[in-house]
Parts: structure tokens; C-alpha cells; sequence
């Protein structure tokens, strides 16, 4: 059976020895994606071992599953108790900050032999962090189908003002109650249909990256996301007016997306330009003092840009020239400027990043433009066969009513993009363009 052929439930306890010389696995050991699973939640403890649980949520997240989690617990003789994450003043919800982390660190109950986390990314993030810390199992609780890290080993975390994504706990176990997703704010069940709409992106970057640094891909688990991605947007339309099968469906395609990025050891197969959109968007609200958008809309906007950016592409004729040029013509100093002037205060920490990895160091950058120019055919021929056309996303989008540009949720595109590349190391479009010279 093939990767891709897979239920979360089915990867528990199995070992995958795959043509891309990985063993791929999960610590997962119980999924149950279903009408009631949060009847279970109560054998589900024990089976881990738990017998004092520390929940984690937040205001609205408490009422759509955490109170009755509690409720399923003490019934059953199992000490619970809970822990609101705080929202920082100027914000709507809680920010997956070092100061989410440390009040949440703050008020852990050190008797505790189990975390249970009720919601969405943040608290999930937060729970799997926690969990790696306190070295004991973590049981997570979606309200919503929202984002593709249900069940990855690593967080979204904003560290010194950078949106960084850093090794955490996968949990140990997954229960799902699709009749609670269902009743999700439709805004919420959108923000899951643009995190699995960028898996267009993140999979063809993923190929272009293989190509052009030599990192690690495998195609058994970009099919993974490829599968699910057409899955997910086949459903869009049922699943924002509530139908419970099509909003099992996004919930198993963010289940088995969040395995993708697992048995890759990498969060590659699930994010790519589109989800650096989002990460500069993130901190320059943080930075501002305002809130952000759900980051699966983000993201969708991000997916749609970047597919706009992808035509234009392959309307390009590099010229070697101007890009060896360009290479050897790079203001270390105009560049920190510009990265000051965007960045402010996390500013340090980027140019930290650029010490380190010398992403657009010349040398560096003409070895890269030997391999693109060598391999223009075979990248233009990626493009074409992993993505769809903008517009063809862009009328999903209108039709279920998900953001279709970065003005309708208050944020700048062309800036971003040009920053994109600055964060962090993965290959990206905004670094193949900086590479070719078209900057």
C-alpha cells in the first residue's frame, strides 16, 4: 500500500521503509477522527498512562470542547485542570510568543502526567512544546479544522520577533469529534482550506529545492499532499456550509499533512513561499501591536500570490549575464538597511540568520545559478505539473468566501515578498528569483 493510500489511524505502531532511504514513522499512537470521539477521551488517558491532566485552551476554545473534556474526566475519576492561555493586550486571541510559553510554563501543575490541549494551532504549538519539556504525553483536541499541525513534531513560534518553526512533540494521541469541528466558525473551516490549498506551492518548491541544493524529497510523501490537498478543495464548498463528511475530509487531509511533514523530518512538504507570506505578516503585527489574520487565511492569500508569481515565472527568459552580475553586485550594507527598515526591532535576529546560513553570499549564489541554468527545463516542467492556475484557485476562493488578495486582510504583498527569503534557509520562489536576477 502506498503512502498516500493511508488513514491517519493506519501509520500508528507501522514502520514505512520507503525509496527515498528513509524509514518513515510517527509516535502516534491513537487517532480516532469521528461523530463523538470525545466520548473517548477518558480511555484515551489511561491508555497513556494518565491520571492528572493539565488541559490547555482558551476562552472560546474552553466552551467548544475543554468544559466538556473536564466534565468527561472528573466522571470518570480522572483529576483534571485547566489552563486559559492569556491574549496580550492589542490582540483578539492568544500569539504563540516566549511569553505564551512562559505564563503557560508558569501555571503547570508539576503533579500532572498528561497534557491535554483543546483547540487550535497556538494551543497545540504551546501543548507540544510544554509536553517535549515536562517529558510526558500530550493529547490534543482540535475545535476546528484550521491548520495542518495537528499531529507534526514541530511549533510556530515567535522567538526575538522572528516566526521560527522549532522541534517540539508530536502528540500521542488524536481525538477529533468532526461533530464539533462541524459547528466551527466558518472563518475557521476557510483558514483549513487555504493551509492545505498551499500544499500546491510547498510541493513544487520542495522538487525545486531538491533540484537546485540537493536537499532531501521524497515523492512518496509529496503524493501525500498532493492527495489530500485535491481532497480538501473538492470539499471546500460542502465543508463551509457544514457538512460534516466534507469537514472530516479537511480534517483528515491536516491530519495526514501534519504526518507528511513527520516522516520527512522537515516541514518542506507542507509550506513553502506562501507560508513565509504569512510568517513576516505574523511579526510585523506582533511588532505593531495588532492582530493578524488566521493563519490559514493568510496562508491561502500567500497561495494565491505565489501562483500568481509562478506565471510570471515561466515568462521569464533568464539571461546568465545579468544574473552573475546581479550576484556579484549584492550591498551587503543596502541590503541590512532594507532589512532594518522592515524588520525593526527582530531586525538583529535576521541579519543573525544571514551570518549563519550566507544564503546571498556571491559564491554561494553563482553555484546556484549553474544548477538553474542547467536545469531551466526541468523547474519550468515542475512548475507545470504541480501547479493550477491562479484563477482557478482565486474562484474557489470568491465562491466560498476565503480572501483573495493581502488588502482585504489589511496587509502588503510586494514588500513581503521581497523579504520572504530573509527568515530563514529553505529555497524558495523569492530566492530562485533573487538568483536568476529578477529581483
Amino acid at each position: 500500500m502506498r503512502l498516500c493510500e493511508l488513514k491517519p489511524a493506519d501509520t500508528i505502531g507501522k514502520e514505512f521503509e520507503c525509496e527515498c532511504g528513509k524509514t518513515h514513522k510517527t509516535p502516534l499512537k491513537y487517532a480516532d477522527i469521528s461523530a463523538d470521539a470525545i466520548q473517548k477521551l477518558p480511555d484515551v488517558i489511561k491508555a497513556l498512562g494518565g491520571t492528572n491532566a493539565y488541559l490547555i485552551a482558551d476562552d472560546n476554545t474552553m466552551k467548544a470542547a475543554g468544559d466538556a473534556a473536564l466534565s468527561l474526566l472528573r466522571k470518570d475519576g480522572i483529576k483534571a485542570t485547566a489552563h486559559l492561555l492569556g491574549i496580550e493586550e492589542g490582540f483578539e486571541r492568544p500569539e504563540p510568543t516566549e511569553q505564551t510559553l512562559g505564563n503557560l510554563v508558569m501555571g503547570y501543575d508539576k503533579n500532572c502526567d498528561i497534557i491535554i490541549g483543546v483547540g487550535g494551532g497556538v494551543v497545540n504549538d504551546m501543548g507540544k512544546l510544554l509536553s517535549k519539556l515536562g517529558h510526558i504525553p500530550y493529547v490534543y483536541i482540535p475545535t476546528a479544522p484550521s491548520m495542518d499541525g495537528y499531529v507534526s513534531d514541530s511549533s510556530s513560534v515567535i522567538y526575538n520577533g522572528v516566526k521560527s518553526s522549532v522541534p517540539s512533540k508530536c502528540p500521542d494521541a488524536l481525538v477529533c469529534d468532526t461533530s464539533i469541528l462541524a459547528k466551527a466558525p466558518k472563518k475557521l473551516i476557510l483558514a483549513g482550506i487555504g493551509d492545505m490549498a498551499a500544499k500546491l506551492i510547498s510541493v513544487c518548491e520542495w522538487r525545486i529545492g531538491a533540484l537546485v541544493t540537493g536537499e532531501y524529497y521524497c515523492e512518496e510523501v509529496a503524493e501525500i499532499m498532493r492527495k489530500y490537498r485535491r481532497l480538501v478543495l473538492d470539499n471546500a464548498e460542502a465543508a463551509v456550509n457544514g457538512d460534516e463528511k466534507a469537514v472530516r475530509s479537511i480534517a483528515e487531509g491536516l491530519t495526514l499533512a501534519g504526518t507528511a511533514m513527520t516522516f520527512a523530518g522537515v516541514s518542506r512538504p507542507a509550506s513553502g513561499v506562501e507560508h513565509y507570506y504569512s510568517h513576516l505578516w505574523d511579526m510585523r503585527c506582533l511588532a505593531e501591536k495588532r492582530q493578524c489574520e488566521l493563519h490559514g487565511i493568510q496562508v491561502g492569500v500567500g497561495t494565491l500570490l505565489a501562483l500568481e508569481k509562478y506565471e510570471k515565472l515561466k515568462e521569464i527568459k533568464p539571461d546568465k549575464n545579468k544574473a552573475e552580475k546581479a550576484a556579484l553586485s549584492f550591498d551587503r550594507t543596502a541590503w541590512e538597511r532594507g532589512v532594518r527598515e522592515y524588520f525593526g526591532a527582530s531586525a538583529d535576529t535576521v541579519i543573525k540568520i544571514e551570518d549563519r546560513e550566507g544564503k546571498y553570499s556571491p559564491g554561494k549564489v553563482l553555484a546556484r545559478q549553474k544548477i538553474i541554468f542547467d536545469n531551466w527545463d526541468k523547474i519550468l516542467q515542475t512548475v507545470e505539473e504541480e501547479l493550477i492556475p491562479a484563477q482557478q484557485l482565486r474562484d474557489l476562493f470568491i465562491k466560498i468566501g476565503h480572501p483573495t488578495i493581502a488588502e482585504e486582510i489589511g496587509e502588503d504583498a510586494e514588500t513581503a515578498f521581497c523579504h520572504t527569503g530573509d527568515i530563514r534557509d529553505k529555497y524558495i520562489l523569492s530566492r530562485l528569483m533573487y538568483d536568476i536576477g529578477e529581483r
